[in-house]
């Protein structure tokens, strides 16, 4: 497992965003991770909030690396926050060739990668979820862990706001989904890996207590 590329700000912006997790959203990390100890995994998360990335990397237990839109990675004044964190730019509405093979490259490596399958809060969002979570899962074959995050009320769509403004936040982890990989999976395959995992994350928003 490749470690963080900032090894002096990713542990000290991890115990930053505990903090703020747990103050601001009244999360905590749980006693045992949720996530299989070594190996590469999937996390795949429902999304209503830009405060969903900060509430996964507080309870996982385990370093993610979120894929995320090109225009917010490249804002100069956070650009260092989330190269620390190894985020990985994706150019959205079109197939980002190089940042499918740094996911793929990152789970052969043992390594954590999380996605928001409906895309976007609001463009580039796809209810039924984006057919890559699907190529990615049959590609490599890594553990798929579902999670569902619910929000006591409707959160800010600006960065700032999300930071700022308090609330509550329940996170739910399902247990790992494993498909052995495919070579070459076609579209009708793909759509249904990568229904088979919204239906494991809706699954867990059914829950209320």
């Amino acid at each position: 497992m490749r470690s963080p590329s900032s090894p002096i700000a990713f542990p000290l912006l991890s115990q930053l965003n505990r903090l703020v997790c747990r103050v601001m959203y009244q999360v905590s990390p749980p006693p045992q991770s949720p996530l299989p100890e070594a190996g590469p995994v999937l996390v795949v998360s429902d999304h209503t909030s830009l405060s969903d990335p900060l509430v996964l990397l507080a309870t996982a237990g385990r370093p993610i690396r979120f894929l995320m839109a090109r225009e917010i990675y490249q804002r100069p004044h956070l650009r260092w926050v989330f190269r620390a964190f190894d985020c990985i730019p994706v150019t959205r509405g079109s197939y980002d060739v190089a940042a499918v093979r740094t996911m793929v490259r990152a789970l052969h490596q043992g390594e954590v990668v999380g996605l928001f399958p409906e895309g976007g809060i609001h463009e580039y969002r796809e209810e039924s979820g984006h057919l890559g979570i699907g190529y990615l899962v049959l590609k490599t074959g890594a553990p798929v862990v579902p999670v569902s995050i619910s929000w006591d009320k409707v959160r800010p769509v600006s960065l700032l706001g999300t930071l700022l403004r308090p609330g509550k936040a329940v996170v739910r982890y399902g247990a790992p989904m494993v498909l052995p990989p495919e070579p070459d999976p076609n579209r009708g395959r793909l759509g249904e890996v990568t229904a088979d995992v919204m239906r494991a994350i809706r699954d867990l928003g059914r829950f209320t207590g």
